[in-house]
């Protein structure tokens, strides 16, 4: 009688290969620049625009909410943000510790196109003491040939929003245009819509335009008011040689 055969051991199933479970994502804390107030505050920008509660926002919602901060975000600018502080191309949101760093980065920028509009504006509607008013026709005909240059159509929306915010006072003309600008600034596309190309424009070349106009504009002052002053002496100059004054 043969030996008895053992039991046939059945093959172990393979085994998957796994490797160790992934990391849990590690947020960095938040820029040491900011205060506890202004943690609350980005927070309270960052919850509004959360429309999902998935504690992430979309990535159209980030240069309103940077202009809710004060801010005047360029097109070039948001693309940097984007690439600087998001994992790649593919992701269509930002989280909240991206955000503060957006807001970071943004401020060690600067940012100076409320001001270099504002000086626009006061330029371009020959404001020279700066009040923060100018007569809205004188304005409108400057828009008309300045910048990318409005229509018609396009100023009727300004003039009826200028009329809404009470920026424009239609018994004597004066538009108030320092109040305007901070209107349009905090805007929120959710509750009104941007009426008017002028603030699709870059604002920081279309400032340079309005003080290079008004630069040419002095510099042509300049020149016929040294014309005058060289005529008057030279006046002057043949008069003494007449005789009819005495020289200095």
């Amino acid at each position: 009688m043969g030996p008895k055969k053992g039991k046939e051991k059945k093959p172990e199933p393979a085994k998957a290969a796994m490797g160790p479970p992934p990391k849990p994502k590690k947020i960095p804390p938040p820029p040491a620049c900011f205060t506890p107030d202004d943690l609350a505050r980005f927070k309270e920008i960052f919850k509004a625009h959360d429309e999902e509660n998935i504690e992430k926002v979309k990535l159209p919602q980030i240069p309103l909410m940077l202009r809710r901060l004060g801010f005047n975000p360029k097109g070039e600018e948001i693309k940097q943000l984007f690439e600087k502080f998001l994992e790649d191309d593919l992701v269509d949101t930002v989280e909240y510790h991206e955000w503060l760093f957006m807001i970071e980065a943004k401020s060690n920028w600067g940012d100076d196109f409320e001001l270099a509009v504002t000086k626009a504006f006061a330029d371009l509607g020959h404001d020279d003491e700066e009040t923060g008013k100018v007569q809205l026709e004188v304005l409108r005909e400057e828009l008309m040939v300045w910048g990318e240059p409005l229509q018609d159509v396009e100023f009727v929306d300004f003039i009826k929003q200028a009329t809404k915010d009470k920026t424009y006072n239609p018994e004597d003309g004066s538009f108030n245009y320092v109040k305007f600008i901070e209107n349009m600034n905090n805007k929120d596309t959710r509750y009104f819509k941007e009426p008017i190309n002028f603030f699709k424009l870059d604002q920081k070349t279309l400032a340079e335009m309005a003080m290079k106009k008004a630069q040419e504009e002095r510099e042509e002052q300049e020149r016929k008011e040294a014309e005058k002053l060289a005529r008057e002496e030279a006046k002057r100059q043949k008069m003494i040689q007449q005789g009819l004054i005495l020289p200095d």
